[in-house]
Protein backbone atom coordinates (compact mmCIF):
# COMPACT_ATOMS: atom_id res chain seq x y z
CA UNK A 1 0.00 0.00 0.00
CA UNK A 2 0.69 3.57 -0.56
CA UNK A 3 2.00 4.75 2.79
CA UNK A 4 0.05 8.14 3.41
CA UNK A 5 1.32 12.09 3.37
CA UNK A 6 0.29 15.28 5.00
CA UNK A 7 -2.09 16.72 2.37
CA UNK A 8 -1.14 20.29 1.47
CA UNK A 9 -3.94 22.38 2.85
CA UNK A 10 -2.04 21.81 5.88
CA UNK A 11 0.91 23.41 4.78
CA UNK A 12 0.96 26.75 7.20
CA UNK A 13 0.50 24.53 10.39
CA UNK A 14 2.86 21.87 8.96
CA UNK A 15 5.74 24.79 8.52
CA UNK A 16 4.97 26.41 11.59
CA UNK A 17 5.25 23.36 13.73
CA UNK A 18 8.39 22.12 12.41
CA UNK A 19 10.09 25.12 12.91
CA UNK A 20 8.81 25.80 16.36
CA UNK A 21 9.64 21.76 17.29
CA UNK A 22 13.28 22.24 15.64
CA UNK A 23 13.56 25.38 17.89
CA UNK A 24 12.28 24.18 21.43
CA UNK A 25 14.62 20.44 20.76
CA UNK A 26 17.25 22.81 20.30
CA UNK A 27 16.64 24.03 24.21
CA UNK A 28 17.32 20.51 25.55
CA UNK A 29 20.39 19.19 27.31
CA UNK A 30 20.94 16.39 29.06
CA UNK A 31 22.25 18.02 31.91
CA UNK A 32 18.48 19.25 32.45
CA UNK A 33 17.42 15.27 33.77
CA UNK A 34 18.69 13.37 36.21
CA UNK A 35 21.49 10.42 35.07
CA UNK A 36 19.09 8.11 35.18
CA UNK A 37 16.37 9.17 32.42
CA UNK A 38 19.19 10.73 30.33
CA UNK A 39 18.68 7.26 28.40
CA UNK A 40 15.30 8.39 27.81
CA UNK A 41 15.80 11.41 26.89
CA UNK A 42 17.84 10.15 24.08
CA UNK A 43 15.38 8.00 22.88
CA UNK A 44 12.88 10.92 22.88
CA UNK A 45 15.56 12.97 21.37
CA UNK A 46 15.74 10.44 18.43
CA UNK A 47 12.13 10.05 17.99
CA UNK A 48 12.10 13.82 17.89
CA UNK A 49 14.62 14.39 15.32
CA UNK A 50 12.66 11.47 13.64
CA UNK A 51 9.35 13.25 13.52
CA UNK A 52 10.58 16.55 12.60
CA UNK A 53 12.17 14.80 9.66
CA UNK A 54 9.48 13.62 8.15
CA UNK A 55 7.45 16.60 8.53
CA UNK A 56 9.76 18.81 7.09
CA UNK A 57 9.55 15.94 3.91
CA UNK A 58 6.10 15.91 3.71
CA UNK A 59 4.42 17.41 0.39
CA UNK A 60 2.29 19.88 2.61
CA UNK A 61 6.16 21.43 4.29
CA UNK A 62 7.55 20.94 0.47
CA UNK A 63 4.55 22.32 -1.80
CA UNK A 64 2.51 24.89 -2.21
CA UNK A 65 -0.68 24.93 -2.27
CA UNK A 66 -2.44 24.79 -6.34
CA UNK A 67 0.23 22.62 -7.11
CA UNK A 68 4.18 23.79 -8.18
CA UNK A 69 7.00 22.00 -9.94
CA UNK A 70 9.83 21.84 -6.93
CA UNK A 71 10.56 19.13 -4.44
CA UNK A 72 8.19 17.47 -4.51
CA UNK A 73 8.34 16.23 -8.46
CA UNK A 74 12.01 15.98 -7.90
CA UNK A 75 11.34 13.12 -4.80
CA UNK A 76 8.43 11.41 -7.55
CA UNK A 77 11.14 11.56 -10.64
CA UNK A 78 13.75 9.73 -8.27
CA UNK A 79 11.10 7.17 -7.20
CA UNK A 80 9.68 6.34 -10.26
CA UNK A 81 10.94 4.67 -13.62
CA UNK A 82 11.26 6.93 -16.98
CA UNK A 83 8.77 9.52 -17.49
CA UNK A 84 5.29 8.17 -17.70
CA UNK A 85 3.37 7.72 -14.73
CA UNK A 86 3.34 4.72 -13.08
CA UNK A 87 1.05 2.16 -13.98
CA UNK A 88 -0.29 -0.44 -11.08
CA UNK A 89 -1.46 -3.55 -12.25
CA UNK A 90 -4.66 -4.75 -10.46
CA UNK A 91 -5.66 -7.34 -12.33
CA UNK A 92 -4.31 -10.51 -14.81
CA UNK A 93 -6.21 -9.27 -18.10
CA UNK A 94 -5.19 -5.41 -16.87
CA UNK A 95 -1.25 -6.84 -16.89
CA UNK A 96 -2.32 -8.92 -20.25
CA UNK A 97 -3.14 -5.53 -21.64
CA UNK A 98 0.05 -3.60 -20.11
CA UNK A 99 2.25 -6.66 -21.86
CA UNK A 100 0.53 -6.20 -25.43
CA UNK A 101 1.27 -2.43 -25.27
CA UNK A 102 4.87 -2.58 -23.95
CA UNK A 103 6.12 -6.27 -24.77
CA UNK A 104 7.71 -7.11 -21.69
CA UNK A 105 4.47 -7.75 -19.42
CA UNK A 106 6.37 -9.55 -16.86
CA UNK A 107 8.96 -6.83 -16.14
CA UNK A 108 6.88 -3.96 -16.56
CA UNK A 109 4.30 -5.87 -13.77
CA UNK A 110 7.11 -6.31 -11.31
CA UNK A 111 8.01 -2.95 -11.48
CA UNK A 112 4.67 -1.85 -10.77
CA UNK A 113 3.87 -3.72 -7.59
CA UNK A 114 7.04 -2.39 -6.53
CA UNK A 115 7.25 0.86 -7.52
CA UNK A 116 4.63 1.44 -4.82
CA UNK A 117 6.84 1.30 -2.06
CA UNK A 118 8.97 3.56 -3.68
CA UNK A 119 6.79 6.26 -3.15
CA UNK A 120 7.53 9.73 -2.26
CA UNK A 121 6.19 9.60 1.24
CA UNK A 122 8.04 5.82 1.60
CA UNK A 123 11.36 7.66 0.72
CA UNK A 124 10.61 10.48 3.31
CA UNK A 125 9.91 7.89 6.17
CA UNK A 126 12.95 5.77 5.18
CA UNK A 127 14.86 9.16 5.75
CA UNK A 128 13.21 10.10 8.70
CA UNK A 129 14.13 6.73 9.94
CA UNK A 130 17.79 7.44 8.93
CA UNK A 131 17.57 10.88 10.68
CA UNK A 132 16.36 9.01 13.83
CA UNK A 133 19.09 6.84 14.24
CA UNK A 134 21.81 8.82 13.43
CA UNK A 135 20.31 11.29 15.91
CA UNK A 136 20.41 8.61 18.44
CA UNK A 137 23.84 7.19 17.75
CA UNK A 138 25.53 10.93 17.64
CA UNK A 139 24.14 12.32 20.83
CA UNK A 140 26.67 11.79 23.38
CA UNK A 141 28.77 14.05 20.74
CA UNK A 142 26.31 16.83 19.69
CA UNK A 143 25.89 17.12 23.55
CA UNK A 144 29.27 17.24 24.53
CA UNK A 145 29.53 19.99 21.76
CA UNK A 146 26.76 22.19 23.00
CA UNK A 147 27.73 22.12 26.06
CA UNK A 148 31.23 23.38 25.42
CA UNK A 149 29.24 26.44 23.65
CA UNK A 150 27.20 26.83 26.01
CA UNK A 151 30.01 26.99 28.50
CA UNK A 152 32.12 29.89 26.23
CA UNK A 153 28.51 32.08 26.63
CA UNK A 154 26.66 33.78 29.47
CA UNK A 155 24.06 31.45 30.97
CA UNK A 156 21.05 30.47 28.38
CA UNK A 157 22.69 32.83 25.57
CA UNK A 158 23.69 29.21 23.87
CA UNK A 159 20.53 27.91 24.34
CA UNK A 160 18.61 30.62 23.31
CA UNK A 161 21.05 31.31 20.33
CA UNK A 162 20.92 27.58 19.27
CA UNK A 163 17.20 27.17 19.14
CA UNK A 164 16.71 30.57 17.20
CA UNK A 165 19.44 29.36 14.48
CA UNK A 166 17.83 25.63 14.61
CA UNK A 167 14.26 26.99 14.06
CA UNK A 168 15.12 30.12 12.05
CA UNK A 169 16.90 27.54 9.35
CA UNK A 170 13.65 25.71 9.13
CA UNK A 171 11.81 28.81 8.41
CA UNK A 172 13.76 30.41 6.08
CA UNK A 173 14.17 26.69 4.22
CA UNK A 174 10.59 27.04 3.71
CA UNK A 175 10.50 30.17 2.41
CA UNK A 176 13.71 29.29 0.48
CA UNK A 177 11.25 26.78 -1.52
CA UNK A 178 8.81 28.71 -2.68
CA UNK A 179 11.19 30.74 -3.70
CA UNK A 180 12.65 28.07 -6.12
CA UNK A 181 9.48 26.43 -7.01
CA UNK A 182 8.63 30.37 -7.91
CA UNK A 183 11.39 30.35 -10.52
CA UNK A 184 10.65 27.11 -11.89
CA UNK A 185 6.93 27.71 -12.22
CA UNK A 186 7.92 30.62 -13.92
CA UNK A 187 9.45 28.81 -16.95
CA UNK A 188 7.22 25.89 -16.84
CA UNK A 189 4.73 25.15 -20.02
CA UNK A 190 1.29 25.48 -19.33
CA UNK A 191 -1.31 22.42 -20.82
CA UNK A 192 -5.25 22.71 -21.32
CA UNK A 193 -7.39 20.38 -20.48
CA UNK A 194 -11.08 19.74 -19.13
CA UNK A 195 -11.50 20.13 -15.10
CA UNK A 196 -14.68 18.89 -14.01
CA UNK A 197 -16.02 20.55 -11.43
CA UNK A 198 -19.20 21.38 -8.90
CA UNK A 199 -21.66 23.54 -10.58
CA UNK A 200 -21.64 26.78 -8.49
CA UNK A 201 -25.11 27.52 -6.73
CA UNK A 202 -25.78 30.82 -8.83
CA UNK A 203 -25.60 29.50 -12.26
CA UNK A 204 -27.38 26.40 -11.26
CA UNK A 205 -30.33 28.60 -10.08
CA UNK A 206 -29.63 30.64 -12.82
CA UNK A 207 -30.12 27.70 -15.12
CA UNK A 208 -32.92 26.24 -13.29
CA UNK A 209 -34.74 29.41 -13.39
CA UNK A 210 -34.21 29.87 -17.38
CA UNK A 211 -35.66 25.99 -17.67
CA UNK A 212 -38.51 26.74 -15.17
CA UNK A 213 -40.31 29.26 -17.69
CA UNK A 214 -42.38 28.02 -20.43
CA UNK A 215 -41.02 26.64 -23.59
CA UNK A 216 -42.51 29.14 -26.39
CA UNK A 217 -42.95 25.68 -28.97
CA UNK A 218 -42.65 22.34 -27.01
CA UNK A 219 -43.06 21.74 -23.22
CA UNK A 220 -41.38 17.98 -23.66
CA UNK A 221 -38.41 19.56 -25.22
CA UNK A 222 -38.26 21.90 -21.96
CA UNK A 223 -38.81 18.65 -19.83
CA UNK A 224 -36.31 16.71 -21.78
CA UNK A 225 -33.60 19.17 -20.89
CA UNK A 226 -34.48 19.74 -17.44
CA UNK A 227 -33.27 16.21 -16.81
CA UNK A 228 -30.63 16.12 -18.75
CA UNK A 229 -29.64 19.24 -16.46
CA UNK A 230 -30.47 17.50 -13.67
CA UNK A 231 -28.60 14.53 -14.65
CA UNK A 232 -25.16 15.71 -15.84
CA UNK A 233 -22.02 16.30 -15.27
CA UNK A 234 -19.62 20.03 -15.68
CA UNK A 235 -16.64 20.80 -17.38
CA UNK A 236 -14.40 24.05 -18.05
CA UNK A 237 -11.19 24.04 -19.63
CA UNK A 238 -8.53 25.44 -17.72
CA UNK A 239 -4.65 25.92 -18.06
CA UNK A 240 -2.58 23.83 -15.86
CA UNK A 241 0.65 23.52 -14.73
CA UNK A 242 3.31 20.55 -15.63
CA UNK A 243 3.43 19.95 -12.05
CA UNK A 244 0.26 18.35 -12.10
CA UNK A 245 0.30 16.34 -15.79
CA UNK A 246 0.54 12.90 -15.51
CA UNK A 247 0.39 11.86 -18.91
CA UNK A 248 -3.46 10.13 -20.18
CA UNK A 249 -4.07 9.43 -16.42
CA UNK A 250 -6.85 11.72 -14.77
CA UNK A 251 -5.83 13.68 -11.74
CA UNK A 252 -8.22 13.92 -8.54
CA UNK A 253 -7.15 17.36 -7.42
CA UNK A 254 -7.90 19.31 -3.75
CA UNK A 255 -10.05 21.94 -3.20
CA UNK A 256 -7.08 24.13 -2.63
CA UNK A 257 -5.80 23.05 -6.05
CA UNK A 258 -8.94 23.34 -7.86
CA UNK A 259 -9.55 27.07 -6.28
CA UNK A 260 -5.97 28.12 -7.87
CA UNK A 261 -6.70 26.73 -11.24
CA UNK A 262 -9.87 28.47 -11.72
CA UNK A 263 -9.47 31.64 -9.89
CA UNK A 264 -8.24 34.15 -12.82
CA UNK A 265 -9.43 31.34 -15.21
CA UNK A 266 -11.63 33.04 -18.49
CA UNK A 267 -14.94 30.89 -18.88
CA UNK A 268 -17.42 31.20 -21.14
CA UNK A 269 -18.74 28.23 -21.99
CA UNK A 270 -19.59 25.30 -19.38
CA UNK A 271 -19.81 21.70 -21.19
CA UNK A 272 -21.98 19.73 -19.88
CA UNK A 273 -22.34 16.05 -20.48
CA UNK A 274 -25.96 14.32 -19.39
CA UNK A 275 -26.57 10.89 -18.24
CA UNK A 276 -27.08 9.00 -21.39
CA UNK A 277 -30.45 7.60 -20.00
CA UNK A 278 -31.95 11.10 -20.00
CA UNK A 279 -34.67 11.54 -23.23
CA UNK A 280 -33.28 13.68 -26.30
CA UNK A 281 -34.73 17.27 -27.07
CA UNK A 282 -35.94 18.67 -30.52
CA UNK A 283 -34.98 19.98 -32.70
CA UNK A 284 -31.87 17.92 -32.29
CA UNK A 285 -29.45 21.09 -32.90
CA UNK A 286 -30.45 24.58 -31.70
CA UNK A 287 -30.14 27.62 -29.03
CA UNK A 288 -32.89 26.29 -26.25
CA UNK A 289 -35.30 29.56 -26.94
CA UNK A 290 -35.23 31.08 -23.55
CA UNK A 291 -32.09 33.16 -22.89
CA UNK A 292 -31.09 35.25 -20.05
CA UNK A 293 -29.89 38.78 -20.64
CA UNK A 294 -28.12 41.42 -18.14
CA UNK A 295 -28.17 44.91 -18.33
CA UNK A 296 -30.94 47.51 -19.21
CA UNK A 297 -33.40 47.05 -21.81
CA UNK A 298 -33.01 43.12 -21.69
CA UNK A 299 -37.16 43.34 -21.36
CA UNK A 300 -39.86 46.33 -20.73
CA UNK A 301 -40.14 46.29 -17.27
CA UNK A 302 -36.89 44.51 -16.21
CA UNK A 303 -35.72 44.90 -13.13
CA UNK A 304 -31.76 44.51 -12.95
CA UNK A 305 -29.24 44.47 -10.56
CA UNK A 306 -25.49 45.53 -10.83
CA UNK A 307 -23.54 42.55 -9.25
CA UNK A 308 -20.60 40.69 -8.93
CA UNK A 309 -20.31 40.32 -12.76
CA UNK A 310 -19.81 44.18 -13.25
CA UNK A 311 -16.37 44.82 -15.30
CA UNK A 312 -16.94 41.86 -16.99
CA UNK A 313 -18.36 43.54 -20.09
CA UNK A 314 -19.41 47.21 -20.68
CA UNK A 315 -22.30 45.94 -22.05
CA UNK A 316 -25.05 43.15 -22.09
CA UNK A 317 -24.20 39.54 -21.64
CA UNK A 318 -26.49 36.75 -22.89
CA UNK A 319 -27.20 33.21 -20.55
CA UNK A 320 -27.99 30.35 -23.59
CA UNK A 321 -28.09 26.52 -23.69
CA UNK A 322 -26.73 24.84 -26.67
CA UNK A 323 -28.30 21.72 -27.79
CA UNK A 324 -26.53 19.32 -30.23
CA UNK A 325 -27.81 16.19 -31.47
CA UNK A 326 -30.73 16.27 -28.95
CA UNK A 327 -28.70 16.70 -25.97
CA UNK A 328 -27.62 19.93 -23.74
CA UNK A 329 -23.35 20.28 -24.49
CA UNK A 330 -22.75 23.65 -22.99
CA UNK A 331 -24.20 26.74 -20.45
CA UNK A 332 -22.57 30.14 -22.67
CA UNK A 333 -22.43 33.32 -21.17
CA UNK A 334 -21.57 36.10 -23.79
CA UNK A 335 -21.60 39.57 -24.66
CA UNK A 336 -24.98 40.77 -26.64
CA UNK A 337 -24.05 42.46 -29.74
CA UNK A 338 -26.61 45.71 -29.43
CA UNK A 339 -24.83 47.10 -32.77
CA UNK A 340 -24.92 44.84 -35.44
CA UNK A 341 -22.47 44.65 -38.60
CA UNK A 342 -25.41 46.01 -40.74
CA UNK A 343 -26.31 48.96 -38.38
CA UNK A 344 -22.66 50.40 -39.22
CA UNK A 345 -23.50 51.19 -42.69
CA UNK A 346 -25.98 54.42 -43.48
CA UNK A 347 -29.05 53.92 -45.40
CA UNK A 348 -26.99 55.87 -48.11
CA UNK A 349 -24.30 54.21 -48.10
CA UNK A 350 -26.38 50.73 -48.36
CA UNK A 351 -28.22 52.39 -51.56
CA UNK A 352 -25.25 52.94 -53.36
CA UNK A 353 -23.08 49.71 -52.49
CA UNK A 354 -23.13 46.86 -54.97
CA UNK A 355 -21.38 43.16 -54.41
CA UNK A 356 -17.56 44.40 -54.70
CA UNK A 357 -17.74 47.41 -52.46
CA UNK A 358 -15.13 48.05 -50.06
CA UNK A 359 -16.68 50.78 -47.07
CA UNK A 360 -13.21 51.53 -45.07
CA UNK A 361 -14.77 54.89 -44.23
CA UNK A 362 -17.81 53.32 -42.19
CA UNK A 363 -15.42 50.96 -39.73
CA UNK A 364 -12.99 53.87 -38.82
CA UNK A 365 -14.97 55.49 -35.84
CA UNK A 366 -14.22 55.15 -32.31
CA UNK A 367 -17.72 54.34 -30.97
CA UNK A 368 -17.90 51.11 -33.67
CA UNK A 369 -15.18 50.53 -35.92
CA UNK A 370 -11.88 48.74 -36.06
CA UNK A 371 -8.56 49.41 -36.94
CA UNK A 372 -5.76 47.25 -38.16
CA UNK A 373 -3.46 48.24 -34.74
CA UNK A 374 -4.86 48.49 -31.28
CA UNK A 375 -3.68 48.41 -28.02
CA UNK A 376 -5.28 46.53 -24.83
CA UNK A 377 -4.14 47.86 -21.59
CA UNK A 378 -3.64 45.48 -18.48
CA UNK A 379 -6.43 46.41 -16.84
CA UNK A 380 -8.82 45.54 -19.69
CA UNK A 381 -7.43 42.47 -19.94
CA UNK A 382 -7.96 42.03 -16.06
CA UNK A 383 -12.05 43.28 -16.21
CA UNK A 384 -12.81 41.03 -19.49
CA UNK A 385 -11.79 37.99 -17.07
CA UNK A 386 -15.03 35.94 -16.75
CA UNK A 387 -14.20 33.51 -13.60
CA UNK A 388 -17.02 31.21 -12.34
CA UNK A 389 -17.26 33.36 -9.47
CA UNK A 390 -17.81 36.62 -11.70
CA UNK A 391 -21.23 35.17 -13.50
CA UNK A 392 -24.20 37.08 -12.98
CA UNK A 393 -26.71 35.93 -9.69
CA UNK A 394 -30.34 34.84 -11.05
CA UNK A 395 -31.62 38.25 -10.14
CA UNK A 396 -29.20 40.02 -12.51
CA UNK A 397 -31.31 38.47 -15.56
CA UNK A 398 -34.39 39.30 -17.33
CA UNK A 399 -35.24 36.02 -18.95
CA UNK A 400 -37.01 36.32 -22.20
CA UNK A 401 -38.18 33.42 -24.79
CA UNK A 402 -37.93 33.56 -28.90
CA UNK A 403 -40.36 36.03 -30.35
CA UNK A 404 -40.75 38.03 -27.23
Amino acid sequence: MRLPDIPLRHHRTVRTAAALGTGALALVRRRDVPAERRTGLRAGTALANAGLTWLTGSSAFLGRVGGSSGLNEFLGAISTRGSGPVRYASSPAHIADVGALDGDADADTWWDEHARVTSPAFLNLVTAAGAGAASWALWPLTERLAEKVDEKLPSGVGRGLNAVVNGGLVALTAVLIDKVENWADDGEELNYAPLEIELPSHIRESVDTLLSLPHPNSEASAEAVREQFASAKFFVWVTYPDSLNSGDEPVVLDPEQIEQLLKDEDIASIDVRPDESTPSAAPARHIYPVTGITGGGAAEGGTVRSGDHAGISSGRLELTLDIVDGRLTSVDLNEVDDEPFADLLSAEALRESVPGTLHPGSLDDEDGGYSSSFEIADGDVEDAVRTLERWPRPDEYTFRADGS
